[in-house]
């Protein structure tokens, strides 16, 4: 039956009022539940395509007339959820950094104030209760316009879908048809912004400069952000809070949803100071959400245990992802060094011998090294079929068209255009924000697009759009971070995802011309971590594998029991942006998965 035969959770939800409305798939409502905040818009396509036409006798009577019934079963779209946009403003949260080891000190620090933007598109049919998929990328400070606008929605300005005379075009390989999509910018990047209320002064860049530091930027806040902006949604959306979510990371999004996943697995951790941040606000956000799951443990947070947990949030879809820190670096080089090397069949392409570090000897960093022969050589170490600015290509491409007003409407389906649906975007309405400390971090407005022109100019110290924030990057890479064993390549993030994985169903995107995030050399970076006793790669059909991770005795306390989980590892002919290049087959990989799960 295809997607229809995902598992879903509870029966048909009511809308937040306990009214049952009835709407037919293809009508139009007025459905925001968010206030000023957000907008939805009823997309006709989004809510009819791919509909069965099945006899409704085999399901009874439906609980409103936005039904259809599969498989003896109701999909349903009882809250007329449709496409939808909004900000979730993060007020100061007053927590604690320590080391990754939990050993301590830990200094006492206070995040600044932000505006979170986020998106959805719902589901074909039965958004009630099909799967929460929930995107973002990585860098850090690199928003998600990737995956916003390259064959994930319905869509798409990848230029093979839209050709040589169209922006965007319609996505034949939507996600809406597996369930409802989210997709998060991070803290000061894509439409987020931070924010400097009263008395603070945004004019003044030493008080910016204050803001933009560990307190507010590192994988552990950045994390927790995320967290909580899902945990909102679910608020302004309740015929969602307890469908499956799916996180779906790319790049260094591997290792931010790892962190949330930790978070949401095992939350009194976050209060007990067992993890390098210490945020007992977040921990009893995220039990109280659990508990309203769950009503049957009548509100005893003992009892949500990561088994539990995982019912919800226990799969993740990982594209070219960061997570094992340095360790992962360290494997790729030796996967370069070797005999299966993709540098091998790269310097048979381009007529160039490769030679190893092994064999030049001296200082030779095989990673770096690797790098460095394929933009020598013309080619971009995160695809070695392009040319060395593929990186750069990508995120111009993002940036042209989500800094193109009529773009990023045809993207996001609205009722209403973005700056309609969201005035606090606009100059007028926008209030203390602010995205950089320099004024001079940006280009000019004159690559800004039309957004200066329809919301009004922006100081120099702000944005309406920011593909790539390299102060944000700079702060997760700093000195500070690395003083905590937090900065981005720390190792011990290989151990939250090993300990996630005994939970979390996981499916990890291969490809060779991905030099930057070598997926294949993954198994061999879980063997070098204590809890691993192996990793066995079982080959299929065109390269697409299974990895069987074996666990050490005794590797989680919390499931004495555990001896073995499975990875689905499917292969792909494509760049690090895995949904650009090869959209069909990793729509229907996914969909086998969840299938499988």
């Amino acid at each position: 039956m295809g997607v229809l035969a995902l598992s879903l959770l509870g029966a048909c939800a009511q809308r937040g009022d306990g009214e049952v409305g009835a709407l037919e798939l293809g009508d139009s409502a007025d459905t925001s539940e968010t206030g000023e905040d957000t907008v939805t818009g009823d997309d006709e396509a989004s809510t009819t395509a791919g509909v069965p036409d099945l006899p409704a006798h085999e399901c009874g009577e439906p609980p409103c007339e936005a039904c259809v019934c599969v498989d003896e079963q109701w999909l349903c779209n009882c809250a007329g959820l449709g496409n939808d946009a909004g900000f979730v403003e993060l007020p100061p949260r007053d927590h604690a950094l320590g080391p990754a080891d939990g050993s301590g000190p830990t200094q006492d620090s206070t995040t600044a104030p932000a505006r979170m933007f986020w998106a959805m598109q719902a589901a074909e049919f039965g958004a009630d209760d099909r799967p929460v998929f929930v995107f973002f990328n990585g860098g850090p400070g690199v928003s998600s316009g990737m995956l916003l606008g390259l064959n994930i929605g319905q869509q798409t300005f990848a230029p093979l879908e839209t050709g040589p005379d169209e922006t965007v075009a319609r996505n034949p390989n939507s996600w809406t048809a597996l369930g409802t999509l989210v997709w998060i910018d991070a803290r000061h990047t894509g439409f987020s912004h931070g924010l400097l209320p009263p008395p603070a002064d945004v004019t003044d860049a030493a008080q910016r400069s204050a803001a933009m530091d560990l307190s507010s930027f590192n994988a552990y806040v950045d994390a927790a952000d995320f967290v909580r902006v899902l945990l909102e949604l679910f608020e302004q959306h309740p015929s969602l809070a307890d469908n499956p979510v799916v996180l779906v990371a790319e790049s260094y999004g591997g290792t931010r949803a790892q962190l949330m996943l930790d978070m949401l697995l095992q939350p009194q951790a976050y209060a007990e100071g067992s993890r390098p941040l210490v945020d007992p606000a977040l921990a009893e956000a995220v039990l109280a959400h659990h508990l309203a799951v769950h009503p049957e443990l009548e509100g005893e947070a003992a009892a949500v245990s990561p088994e539990l947990a995982a019912e919800q949030f226990g799969r993740q879809v990982l594209i070219q992802p960061a997570l094992t820190g340095v360790v992962q670096r360290i494997t790729a080089g030796e996967a370069f060094e070797g005999p299966d090397s993709p540098l091998l069949e790269l310097a048979e392409e381009l007529g160039v011998p490769y030679q190893t570090c092994a064999e030049l000897g001296g200082a030779c960093n095989p990673y770096g090294h690797a790098h460095t022969y394929a933009t020598t050589h013309d080619r971009s170490p995160y695809d070695t079929r392009s040319p060395a600015s593929w990186l750069v290509d990508i995120l111009d491409l993002v940036a042209l068209r989500l800094n193109a007003t009529a773009d990023v409407d045809a993207l996001l389906g609205l009722d209403l255009p973005l700056l309609d649906a969201l005035p606090q975007m606009s100059a007028a309405e926008r209030g203390p924000a602010w995205r950089s400390v320099s004024t001079t971090a940006f280009t000019p407005d004159a690559q800004a697009g039309d957004w200066p022109e329809l919301g009004g100019e922006l100081q120099p110290w702000d944005r309406y759009f920011v593909t790539f924030h390299h102060e944000v990057f700079n702060e997760f890479d700093s000195s500070a971070a690395a003083a905590l064993d937090i900065d981005p390549i720390d190792e011990h993030f290989g151990e939250r995802f090993l300990t996630n994985l005994a939970w979390v169903d996981t499916l990890i995107t291969q490809t060779p011309h991905d030099l930057v995030v070598y997926t294949p050399a993954l198994p061999a970076a879980f063997e070098t971590y204590a809890m691993v006793s192996e990793v066995e790669v079982e080959e299929g059909p065109e390269g697409d594998a299974r990895w069987h991770v074996s666990y050490s005795p005794g590797a989680l306390p919390q499931r004495p029991e555990l001896d073995l989980r499975t990875i689905t590892a499917p292969r792909y002919t494509a760049s690090h942006a895995i949904s650009a290049d090869a959209p069909e087959k990793f729509l229907a990989d996914v969909e086998a998965w969840l299938e499988l799960d």
